[in-house]
């Protein structure tokens, strides 16, 4: 298979539960993508990353012999996934990308799509992909018996008819981008601009939707409106979401497993600056083309806010953190 699957990985304290991760993640993408190379951009603390690399050596075997693993020994501080997924990409040795989060798991028939898209995507260089993600809440990951293709396929099921405590929001535009490799490196690949959290998987799907012109442009394409609710999307952000409404319509998607984040950390903490630094960007990057309105059909579970409900311990918890960590954003969101 003409594909390179990108994985920047970063364990730190903070992150050592991606230890916990990395076996299921690469058994699930290997398996699915048997014939592709997978290439781990890796860094971190030095024990984290003894024991990574002893979990992925384990996974080595005749199947899975298209693991290349790259010590990626300059991150930066915060770490930036965009730089180190372009560190990974020029290890690569194939003709496409596809990048992937080592949190996620996909569908069975995303992997049979896969070198479909390939194929089409050889016809038209510009072309890209990008495939949407359920976002499982903390109570259904934890009691998830095993990650089989019948147990994603039953997330599917519980996250489209809204079961409580099921999916906390179905993220429309996601890093998990499929697209010809030299067509990302002519266009400027990741922004290395992005230090931290947030920002340069939508400023590259920014780039790669005006590139590609699918769908028409708004007037309201360089403004910012993000909601859990995916039928409320503006901006450029609905723009993104139509790349990923048609593969969820098809089952083409990731699910994410839960995981605590740390607040108050440096790569927390950058995301406000990278907000800003992603508005100016693709103000700075707006589209030349008419602008047109574009009316869709969303499905019904994206119109509604999945149904989530905390108990008494779990929410004093995360006030409390939240207290501690940003007192200030504490005291906004009560008045």
């Amino acid at each position: 298979m003409d594909l390179s699957v990108i994985y920047p990985v970063h364990i730190t304290f903070a992150t050592h539960y991606i230890l916990k991760r990395i076996a299921t993640c690469l058994t699930n993408t290997t398996q699915g993508l048997p014939h592709a190379e997978h290439i781990i951009s890796l860094s971190g603390k030095p024990h984290y990353i003894k024991q990574a690399k002893q979990i992925i050596n384990s996974l080595q075997t005749s199947d899975n012999a298209r693991i290349k693993l790259i010590d990626y020994h300059t991150p930066s501080t915060p770490y930036s996934p965009g730089i180190a997924r372009n560190f990974a990409v020029k290890h690569g040795s194939k003709n496409h990308l596809l990048f992937w989060d080592i949190d996620l798991l996909g569908s069975e028939q995303l992997y049979k799509a896969i070198p479909n898209h390939i194929v089409e995507m050889s016809k038209q260089t510009n072309r890209f992909e990008m495939y949407p993600c359920l976002y499982l809440c903390q109570e259904y990951t934890k009691n998830l018996k095993d990650y089989s293709s019948q147990t994603i396929e039953q997330a599917w099921v519980d996250a489209t008819n809204l079961k409580v405590n099921s999916i906390e929001h179905f993220a429309m535009a996601t890093s998990t981008i499929l697209c010809n490799k030299q067509h990302f490196l002519d266009i400027g690949a990741f922004d290395e601009e992005f230090i931290g959290h947030m920002g340069e998987d939508l400023e590259l799907l920014n780039r790669l939707s005006i590139t590609y012109g699918k769908y028409p442009f708004e007037k309201d394409h360089a403004e910012d409106w993000p909601s859990k609710v995916s039928a409320e999307l503006k901006g450029f952000r609905k723009q993104f979401a139509l790349y990923g409404l048609d593969n969820l319509n098809n089952q083409l998607f990731t699910c994410h497993l839960n995981h605590r984040t740390q607040l108050g950390s440096p790569y927390k903490k950058a995301n406000s600056q990278n907000r800003s630094l992603l508005m100016r960007k693709i103000k700075n990057k707006a589209p030349k083309t008419e602008f047109s309105e574009f009316t869709n059909d969303w499905p019904d579970f994206l119109q509604q806010t999945p149904p989530i409900k905390k108990g008494y311990l779990e929410v004093a918890f995360r006030k409390g953190r939240k207290l501690l960590k940003n007192p200030i954003q504490f005291f906004k969101d009560i008045y």
